[in-house]
Order: structure tokens, then sequence, then C-alpha cells
């Protein structure tokens, strides 16, 4: 953490000393579970670092897992890949649940299953001749490459498991506070202060969670850190990155075959989202997408 955000945080820390045991157990006698769903190349590891840090602070018992292995004393709880049985958990519920453009998971998905060193991407396929996942999307064409990454369900992290549980979330739900990762990039502590709020913060602990939080905004990292992080694909955080390979005809005819018409709408974003923009005049080779899948 940089010195002066580590002198900030200080001042407000002193600041706040003799009112925040009072705030906070006012807080704590009525805290609910609180609940951060999320998917693949969603900003999960972003929340992450904040909540771990925010409960760290606060004293709060924080868990990143599946639910099986969710303990009964824990306040806040984040569930990678939203796979949440409800009818299993008896106290109230408040939550948040971040998604991201469809065509920017895949995009961003696809480049880093590339170089990822995470164990179930290295492990050998049979099926598709003791290849691993990484190699295979290395050795096709950036075309096919990602055709391959939005059609397959070989593992959970896939792009086609990410967006089928996207599809499938109930958006309905009064308790749970929809967040898009691209207004986290845009508006990094408006998106947090809501979410914070939604959880029942208060006020003295919303002030002091904002600035745990400020050294994990992405923007404001230097180059040198975007380029250390192997997580964050787009370096230059171009929100409109997707779009250099979804103006291919091909993979846009794939996608509209692959997932539901009405995915963009469901889940709340432009359907002037996706627009295909033929460049057959420029395509100069032959797809065999299908020979390989």
């Amino acid at each position: 953490m940089e010195s002066h955000i580590k002198d900030e945080i200080t001042q407000l820390l002193i600041k706040h000393r003799t009112v925040q045991p009072d705030v906070y157990m006012e807080y704590a006698n009525k805290r609910p579970l609180i609940i951060h769903c999320c998917h693949h190349k969603t900003g999960t590891v972003v929340i992450e670092k904040i909540l771990r840090a925010v409960c760290n602070y606060f004293g709060i018992k924080y868990q990143y897992c599946a639910q099986d292995k969710l303990e009964p004393t824990t306040d806040v709880w984040v569930e990678h890949h939203s796979h949440i049985d409800f009818s299993k958990i008896d106290r109230p519920i408040i939550g948040t649940h971040m998604i991201r453009n469809p065509c920017a998971i895949i995009a961003s998905a696809y480049e880093y299953h590339k170089k990822t060193m995470e164990p179930w991407a290295n492990k050998k396929i049979s099926e598709y001749g003791n290849e691993t996942y990484k190699k295979l999307l290395n050795r096709l064409t950036k075309e096919q490459g990602i055709i391959f990454e939005m059609k397959n369900n070989l593992y959970v992290e896939s792009s086609l498991n990410t967006i089928s549980d996207i599809y499938k979330w109930d958006y309905y739900m009064t308790n749970f506070l929809e967040v898009k990762y691209e207004d986290l990039m845009t508006d990094f502590e408006g998106v947090l202060k809501n979410m914070f709020k939604h959880y029942g913060f208060t006020k003295e602990m919303i002030i002091i969670a904002l600035e745990l939080a400020k050294p994990h905004n992405i923007r404001n990292k230097s180059d040198d850190d975007l380029k250390r992080n192997a997580h964050i694909t787009n370096k230059n955080i171009d929100l409109e990155k997707w779009r250099e390979y979804f103006t291919n005809e091909k993979i846009v005819k794939q996608f509209l075959k692959i997932y539901p018409k009405d995915l963009f709408e469901k889940i709340g974003y432009p359907l002037d989202k996706l627009s295909i923009q033929s460049q057959s005049d420029k395509e100069s080779e032959k797809l065999e997408v299908d020979e390989i899948l």
C-alpha cells in the first residue's frame, strides 16, 4: 500500500476511533449473512481483496469458498461462481451480484487462459489428445480460439458455463444489489459505496472501507503493477476491447448460435452491444473449428 494512502487511513482511524466501537456494535447486532456472488472474469479478484481487507479491519468473519465449506459463523461470504442453494441458508441474506458484458468475458477469458498457470488449465484432456486447455488455445488461431472458449464446457471456468450461470441467475431478488463490472471500472468509489450501503454499513464504516479499497483500484495502478498482475489481461482497462474479436462475422454468428437470444436483455445490457460487422473481404484462412471441437 502506498505511503500516502496509509497516512490517510491512519488519520481516518484516529478521527473515528472514539466512536467506532459503538458504531460497529450497532451494525454487528443486526447484521445478516452478506454474500457477494460473482463469476469468472467479472472483477472477482478485485472485490475479493477489498472485502477481505475491510473484514480484517472490522473483525468480521470472512470466507471465499464454495457453499459446502461455508461456516455457520461467517458474516461475509464470496462465492466465485454464484452457485448457491438458498434453501440451506437459515439466516437473513443481503447480497451483491457482479456480472460483465458476455463478449468481454469471453475475450478476457481467452487471453487469460492462454497464459494462466492455474492447474485446471494445465491438466491434460484425454479427448483432445492429452493436450491441455492452455496449449489448445495457443495452438488454435485467434478466431478458432475464441470460438472454442465460448463453445466448450470442459471446466466451470469455461466461458460457456460462466455465461450460462449469469443467464440463469434470478435478477428479481430484492435483497441482492446487481452490479456491473463496467460500472466498477468507471465509478470505483461510487459502486463500492452503494455496495457497502446495501450491506448496512454505517457512515463511519463506509468512510474507512472506501479508504481501505483505494489501493485496489485498477485504474490507479502503475503500468508495472498492471503488467505483474496475471489476472488483468486488459492492461489499458479498455472496456470496448472485446470488439477487436466481435467485429469478426463468424465469431458473432457462433455467439448468436450458442447463447440465448434474450441474453443481453435479461442481464440488463443494451441490445446494441453486439452487432455483426462483416469482414469477409479480410478473411484469409478457412475456419475449421468444428473439426477441432
